[in-house]
């Protein structure tokens, strides 16, 4: 019997009843030992000296782990969530995130794909197939892993080359008419050459979403195929080289936002005005009093969007559905090289990722937030190591370098907005009622060069304590550029030029110079000829120079038990806002994040190794956290990036795996986080006085005392499966998990605050014995839970969440050749 470190969950009636139906057979299991490569070498994860959840392939395939949302539910302490701004996904391990919906902003949990650094989160939602394992490491990794990271890592492991012929082929069918396929072939193609394609595709034309204002319109089709090309080479003298390409391309619809009432979180029921919100609110409304239709809580699938927009200048129509249209290709080649007890290995990886894609955050069939994304990326990355072993010493020592290039054009659509025609609308007495701005283009371009030494050891000073030290030296260059123009039709253009007498033709760059000190600010040439100057794109550039290290001890008081202390600090270098800009001020960068952390923990082998209970304590000094913040504008208070001057976070972690007899395993895991800002000062409101070209009347909000967001302070899960004989060459499976995320509050902005919530699943199948064949029966979200994992808004109007996916239940096959 296999049993896995997967981190689920089960509710305590299938437990009880999976018990029972365990006393069938009263002979124990053995758990089988999980080998991980977190530290760069082959170690049993019990020992290994540090927090590490490790998912086997069967595991992911078993319990439909399809993205690192679905991994997030089997892991205490990590959260995935989107900011539904951009598709930007926001990954946070113990509390350390950055919620930012730049795609050029770098994850603090660095996400590795064999091996090989994604620094950009937008590039990692492709399909999760025909994986060996995902490794999940908590707390800073920052001495053996290329990209500065500060809250841990994801690494991705794939299936390699078989010298014997294998096959396989999955299928799963569900709920909203999802179709799954995935399958692979490998084998020896010469004594010296293996290879191994795979492939997934996910089909689905019915959507699960379905829109409150125009029955029948539903969204969430989808459209994926991933391949991936792996070519062994067997080289002499012990060496080898692995070719992997890969293709994802993704053509699917995208989630669509749900709006809601504020006053249901203790807020307005909106942020700012928006059309058509004005005909149930204003007294002359043709709906006045009664509540919006668009408002929604408590239906996972209802919601609403914008399919399509014309603008009332240009005429052309825009399609707003949303949607993307997604490709990830790459190439990357591992040579590994023995001689005298010293390994070689060069890593040399290339990756391009191109998207046009189009979200609706409003959660209304009306346009005051939309956007369409369309991103360039492309990304190199060269490391070279040596390693070598003996009975005492462990050692790597490496080099490592990254250069990536990044282009985006940012559509963002805004005309019911209190910055579009809403505030003619409402009667408002503001600039934008004879000048609104409808749409907006933001183009950027990033250029970020890395380069890095490293060195690790691990040293065995007797035969049960082991030292191991880390260090790593890094500089990284980043480069950028930027500004948010007039589309074309003369509305951004045109509000500058009735505002401040400006005379920009459309399509011009429309960002104003508030930069103190410089002779362009708008205090130095307002009322004067050369008053166009004051726009013009941000063009600046940030460099870091961090050394990060790792001191460790793990002494093994029996070969069963490991005890193990670590202090680590890691960093994220700096970077920029690639938001809609007003002024220059926006796009200053913010600075670099750096946490050091001590951690304890135990790992024991218990009950004649039928049990294994890993805990651990931690407690991180975290220093200029980046954080979204608010940006003083002539506009008002708009999207920044910031950093919290101070905060700690203390917590625990449990993680139990259990097979008390033959067949019947129980996996349980539990995270607790205590989080606090120490220092941290933000701007709310204030106003923007051109006389001085700086904001003034500045209203702050201390929220020192407060948690840091994304941050639930319990998250759990657990797991039940029963596996019994039916025949001689027959078995049945029964399982069911839960797993929990407590409630998230947000300190600063009440709309980004989440509830908790719990999911239930479940799975019952038959197989062969033999593994030839399986079939599976499975539901997830069985009760149906109504839960929101981003929530959102207010600035141009309402308030949204990005609602979970509903009951879904389906079955799969699986067949092995």
């Amino acid at each position: 019997m296999k049993i896995s470190t997967c981190r689920s969950g089960f509710t305590p009636s299938t437990l009880a009843a999976l018990i029972a139906l365990g006393t069938v057979s009263s002979a124990q299991a053995v758990l089988e030992e999980v080998v991980v490569t977190a530290q760069k070498h082959a170690q049993s994860v019990n020992d290994v000296g540090i927090t590490v959840n490790a998912f086997s392939g069967e595991t992911i395939k078993d319990y439909g782990v399809s993205s690192a949302q679905d991994i997030a539910a089997f892991t205490p302490g990590l959260t995935v969530s989107s900011t539904g701004a951009t598709g930007v996904p926001v990954y946070t391990i113990r509390g350390v995130g950055f919620q930012d919906i730049t795609t050029t902003s770098s994850s603090t949990v660095g996400l590795y794909f064999d091996e090989v650094a994604i620094p950009y989160t937008v590039m990692s939602r492709g399909a999760l197939f025909d994986v060996e394992r995902v490794e999940v490491l908590k707390g800073p990794q920052g001495d053996l892993y290329g990209r500065n990271t500060t809250a841990g890592q994801i690494n991705y492991i794939s299936n390699k080359p078989t010298d014997e012929f294998e096959a396989g082929i999955t299928g799963s069918y569900g709920r909203f008419d999802v179709l799954d396929v995935e399958g692979f072939v490998s084998g020896g193609l010469s004594d010296s050459v293996q290879a191994r394609l795979a492939f997934k595709t996910t089909q689905s034309s019915e959507g699960w979403q379905e829109s409150l204002s125009r029955p029948g319109d539903e969204l969430g089709e989808q459209d994926v195929l991933a391949l991936r090309a792996l070519f062994n080479f067997d080289l002499p003298d012990q060496g080898a080289i692995l070719l992997n390409i890969h293709h994802v391309d993704d053509q699917s619809d995208n989630r669509a936002q749900t709006a809601y009432d504020g006053r249901l979180v203790g807020l307005g029921e909106y942020g700012a005005p928006y059309i058509p919100l004005n005909e149930y609110r204003l007294s002359e409304g043709t709906q006045f009093g009664e509540t919006p239709p668009w408002y929604s809580t408590g239906d996972n699938r209802v919601a609403d969007w914008t399919n399509n927009w014309t603008n009332p200048v240009t005429g052309e129509t825009n399609s707003l559905r949303p949607s993307r249209d997604n490709q990830l290709s790459g190439i990357s080649v591992k040579l590994e090289w023995n001689f005298n007890e010293v390994t070689f290995t060069s890593i040399t990886a290339y990756d391009e990722f191109e998207r046009s894609e189009t979200n609706d955050i409003d959660g209304g069939a009306f346009s005051s937030q939309e956007t369409i994304n369309v991103t360039e990326l492309e990304v190199f990355s060269q490391e070279l190591r040596l390693s070598g072993q003996n009975d005492k010493l462990l050692w790597i020592a490496g080099l490592y370098y990254s250069s990536d290039e990044a282009d985006e054009l940012y559509n963002f659509f805004m005309a019911d907005s209190i910055f579009g025609d809403a505030s003619a609308a409402w009667g408002l007495n503001n600039p934008f009622a004879a000048f609104p701005i409808r749409r907006l283009h933001t183009k950027y371009q990033q250029e970020t060069e890395s380069k890095a030494v490293f060195g690790h050891i691990e040293y065995n000073f007797t035969d049960k304590a082991r030292l191991t030290l880390g260090l790593r030296y890094t500089e990284e260059q980043r480069d950028w550029i930027g500004c948010t123009y007039d589309v074309g039709d003369n509305t951004y253009a045109g509000f500058w030029n009735g505002i401040v007498g400006a005379s920009l033709p459309p399509g011009s760059c429309s960002t104003l110079d508030d930069t103190a000190g410089s002779p362009t600010n708008i205090a130095n040439v307002i009322g004067t000829a050369n008053i166009n100057d004051a726009f013009h794109p941000f063009e600046t550039d940030i460099s870091t120079e961090k050394w990060m290290g790792k001191i460790g001890i793990d002494y093994a008081i029996s070969n069963d038990l490991l005890v193990y202390a670590t202090l680590s600090n890691g960093f994220k270098s700096g970077g920029f806002n690639g938001n809609n800009s007003n002024t220059t001020t926006q796009l200053k960068p913010y600075k670099p994040e750096e946490l050091t952390s001590l951690e304890l923990g135990v790992k024991a082998t218990l009950l004649n190794n039928t049990m294994q209970f890993n805990a651990a304590v931690f407690h991180y000094d975290y220093r200029d956290k980046q954080e979204s913040e608010r940006a003083i504008t002539f506009v008002g208070a708009i999207g920044g990036l910031g950093n919290v001057d101070e905060s700690t976070i203390r917590g625990a972690e449990l993680d139990i795996q259990w097979a008390p007899i033959d067949g019947l395993s129980v996996n349980l895991g539990a995270a607790y986080l205590e989080t606090e800002i120490e220092e941290w000062i933000t701007p709310v409101s204030g106003e923007f006085d051109f006389a001085t070209g700086s904001a003034i009347n500045v209203v702050s909000v201390d929220a020192s005392g407060s948690g840091l967001p994304q941050s639930p302070e319990w998250s759990y899960n657990a797991l039940a499966r029963y596996e019994w004989p039916i025949s001689d060459n027959l078995y049945m499976e029964a399982s069911a998990d839960i797993n929990f995320t407590d409630e998230t509050p947000d300190p600063v902005r009440l709309q980004n605050s989440l509830d908790d919530y719990l999911i239930t699943n479940f799975r019952i199948g038959i197989g062969e014995t033999s593994g030839k064949w399986r079939a599976l029966l499975w539901g997830r979200n069985i009760t149906d839970e109504y839960y929101y994992q981003a929530a959102f808004g207010g600035t141009n109007g309402g308030y949204m969440r990005s609602v979970g996916m509903p009951r879904t239940y389906g079955i799969s096959l699986a067949y092995n050749f």
